[in-house]
């Protein structure tokens, strides 16, 4: 029974320890006159062990994690990938799922940008790309523009809507995500990258 909880801690441990070295670039290019700086980041590392990191970069000092969420101005998340155990399958199931709690289970609203949902997933499935470690998607919105979604640096395309970006944000900065922990960590002032 020892061994057992020794192995254990040991990998948890080495989790740890390997999440502790997530490089972020310390901010996101907007366009020639704006960029957005990383606040922080946070990882996640569910009982399947689909471990990944999702960076916040926003201006500002903002730590109210409803009103990050809802606010209408240029910020970004970057989800890293940690594990060669996170295909793209298992990540577009667990966006469909997160994007009912980053919404409160609100059904209705849901259903007003249900078809924008459906091509971002679509979006997501049809590039053929392969979340493996150490790659990284990025959701980068701005006003006016809407969500643009990039897997490294090539551009998948371009989600329109304040209300999508919300609910897309939501996953991890709503009051109901799925890692408290997680997003605490994203949205705290002090950066981890110095």
């Amino acid at each position: 029974m020892k061994k057992a909880f020794l192995l254990i801690s040991i990998f948890c441990l080495s989790f740890s320890l390997f999440a502790a070295k997530v490089n972020y670039d310390p901010e996101i290019k907007v366009d020639e006159n704006l960029t957005v700086p990383l606040r922080n980041y946070g990882v996640f590392a569910p009982a399947s062990f689909s471990l990944y990191a999702i960076g916040l970069y926003v201006e500002g000092k903002e730590t109210d994690n409803m009103k990050l969420k809802d606010a209408d101005k240029p910020m970004a998340i970057r989800l890293v990938s940690l594990s060669n155990l996170l295909g793209m399958k298992r990540l577009i199931s667990e966006l469909k799922r997160g994007f009912s709690y980053g919404m409160d289970h609100d059904k209705e609203f849901l259903k007003t940008i249900q078809t924008r949902i459906d091509k971002f997933l679509a979006m997501l499935e049809k590039s053929g790309k392969k979340p493996k470690k150490n790659k990284h998607l990025t959701f980068l919105y701005v006003p006016g523009r809407g969500t643009s979604v990039y897997f490294e640096s090539e551009l998948l395309g371009v989600i329109k809507g304040h209300d999508f970006k919300r609910a897309l944000f939501g996953i991890w900065l709503n009051n109901n995500c799925a890692d408290k922990k997680l997003r605490d960590e994203a949205i705290k002032i002090e950066k981890v990258n110095k």
